[in-house]
């Protein structure tokens, strides 16, 4: 009996001493201040800049955004050098800029690449930073191959990425955070309808139509300030908002396309309150992995490798590819067993909007069906003989004539 006494009393005891420790270790977290919250937002550009015969610029993408995840990862890391990432509130999602030549399915296969942690448990939230980045190798691949429609310009509609900053942006941003926007494009936002946004003066719906405008002259820079050209602002404020152009693309036939380029974007970015960004061309990722790490300030601890990509084929294929393809090495400890081989590119970037191309190329196509098409042929009549009664073209001696003509008409 006082056995069963002193062992309640032991339990007792412990139970006590455990719920006391428990309420320091929380009091004791209440002293040191959660880690600086971070929200990363990745908005893609699908449009003609993924052309199905510019196929390697979907490796490319692929591999930079496996760098942004590792920078997120590496950001963690820093903040929580055990990896548990308990007290962790951050968060990274993927998004499509708007564009209605996009598949629907790619929409939906996107909202599954994000991760948020503060709506996590603490012992899950580790788990769920590993899973989100084993789907960015499944279901990302994915996503393109929808994407990939055409070899033909006219088959895409344009990114809408002002539409994205217009509508879509504020209700992504995290007040308690800092947020860092990433776009993946070509840098020439072609808007998605431009009659709902007609020009404004000097204000374009793409920053083509702002160098189209201006290449001509040599003093282009002091024409762009005195005539106030750009894009047409959004009347948005995020200046609280750090923005990364990844991807920039400038045609090489200008000297001037770059610095023009860049320039109208930071005059956009700059009338919404955006002081704080960075442009990125379209480079090897190590380059891009360098830059990412100097505006970030946090060094990826991951290596990135290229990502190998198998083309898909779309229905048009067959109009566009060479006969023999020539292959792409893959470089030297890239390759793996989905290593692909990549055809030469026809078309690397965004051309000038003009339908010239397609139209020579619909009336090439047009000329060579034409001459395809088999014409029946008719018989020929065999001249008709003076002797021949029956018009049956027979040999005057013949048996199948029968009876001669009589020439005096008898």
């Amino acid at each position: 009996m006082l056995r069963s006494r002193y062992f309640i009393l032991l339990i007792c005891t412990l139970l006590v001493g455990c719920s006391e420790f428990q309420q320091a270790v929380k009091d004791a977290q209440k002293d040191i201040p959660p880690p600086p919250k971070d929200n990363y937002i990745v908005l893609l550009d699908l449009s003609d800049r993924v052309l199905a015969n510019n196929q390697q610029q979907v490796a490319k993408d692929l591999t930079v955004i496996n760098a942004i995840y590792a920078l997120f990862k590496s950001r963690l890391d820093e903040k929580d050098p055990t990896h548990l990432y308990y007290r962790a509130t951050d968060k990274i999602k993927l998004l499509v800029a708007p564009q209605q030549s996009t598949p629907v399915a790619v929409f939906d296969m996107v909202g599954s690449l994000r991760t948020e942690l503060a709506t996590e448990t603490p012992e899950k939230k580790a788990t769920q930073v590993e899973e989100t980045q084993k789907r960015l190798t499944t279901v990302l691949p994915e996503i393109y191959k929808q994407a990939v429609i055409s070899n033909r310009s006219k088959d895409y509609s344009g990114a809408d990425i002002w539409k994205y900053f217009d509508e879509d942006l504020e209700d992504d941003l995290d007040t308690a955070a800092q947020n860092t926007l990433f776009i993946i494009t070509d840098g020439y936002l072609d808007f998605e309808n431009g009659t709902e946004r007609p020009t404004q003066k000097n204000r374009y719906t793409s920053c083509a139509q702002v160098i189209n405008a201006l290449k001509g002259f040599t003093d282009w820079n002091v024409k762009f300030e005195e005539g106030d050209y750009g894009l047409i602002p959004v009347n948005k404020q995020f200046k609280k908002l750090k923005v990364v152009l990844l991807e920039i693309n400038p045609k090489p036939e200008w000297n001037g396309e770059y610095n023009l380029l860049t320039r109208t974007w930071s005059k956009w970015f700059t009338e919404m309150g955006i002081t704080n960004y960075r442009f990125v061309k379209d480079d090897n990722i190590n380059e891009v992995k360098e830059s990412l790490e100097k505006f970030m300030k946090t060094t990826i601890a991951q290596k990135i490798a290229p990502v190998s990509w198998t083309p898909v084929t779309t229905d048009d294929d067959t109009e566009t590819a060479p006969a023999k393809p020539t292959a792409i090495t893959v470089p030297a400890g890239n390759a793996n067993k989905n290593s692909a081989i990549i055809r030469p590119l026809v078309q690397s970037r965004k051309p000038v909007i003009n339908t010239t191309t397609d139209e020579s190329e619909e009336a090439m196509a047009a000329t060579i069906s034409k001459k395809k098409e088999v014409v029946p042929v008719k018989p020929v009549a065999a001249p008709k003989k003076e002797d021949d009664i029956l018009n049956d073209a027979a040999p005057k001696k013949g048996f199948n004539t029968g009876i001669k003509k009589n020439k005096k008409g008898g």
